[in-house]
């Protein structure tokens, strides 16, 4: 990959790291989305053939915006919601061996909650901008908001993919230093009635 400054335009040099990144992340995308089968064809639609396996990627191709984007949206909702569990190390109940693993913890569990929000806004504005009019000022404005998105999103997932990281780490970590009551032996029977 090689940066490119090209003389009277308007280009800074943030804006070629960002497109230079955008393409990587591009390529990636279609590598991952062509694995299985090189032609974007369905494989699972030529009844002629037997198929002895489902490709690895393989998902069923609607032909309609609205439901490749409720599949977006419903996987980006489960992404959330599952950085939305780690955000119960907020509670005052849950303890920490610092102040510092606490704040790691509390901001890593707001990156992995909010990321995927924000990838998914930038497939609300693409949504948006397929289904308006073309020409119009909404189709404008959310071009605009998806480009903002866009770079959003790549600044956004090196930050997810270590706040993963850290909170993996941070609950290995954390594990030295149990509270006196964590290696309890607890009484079942007085918790769960019918166990009697």
């Amino acid at each position: 990959m090689r940066l490119t400054v090209i003389e009277g335009s308007n280009f800074t040099i943030l804006e070629n790291i960002l497109h230079n990144f955008e393409n990587v992340w591009i390529r990636i995308f279609d590598i991952i989305s062509h694995y299985g089968y090189a032609d974007n064809s369905d494989p699972l639609a030529n009844q002629h053939t037997p198929i002895m396996k489902v490709p690895t990627f393989y998902s069923i191709n609607t032909g309609v915006s609205l439901g490749y984007f409720q599949m977006i949206w419903a996987s980006f909702s489960i992404a959330a919601l599952f950085g939305a569990i780690h955000c119960a190390g907020w509670s005052s109940k849950i303890l920490f061996s610092s102040h510092a693993t606490s704040l790691l913890w509390r901001i890593s569990s707001a990156i992995i909650t909010g990321s995927p929000l924000v990838w998914s806004l930038l497939f609300v504005f693409y949504y948006a901008y397929e289904e308006s009019e073309s020409g119009s000022f909404s189709q404008k404005v959310y071009d605009t908001l998806g480009h903002v998105f866009i770079y959003l999103s790549i600044l956004t997932i090196p930050l997810y993919i270590m706040s993963r990281i850290i909170l993996l780490i941070l609950a290995f970590v954390e594990l030295r230093d149990l509270p006196p009551g964590a290696l309890a032996t607890i009484q079942w029977a007085n918790f769960v009635p019918f166990i009697h």
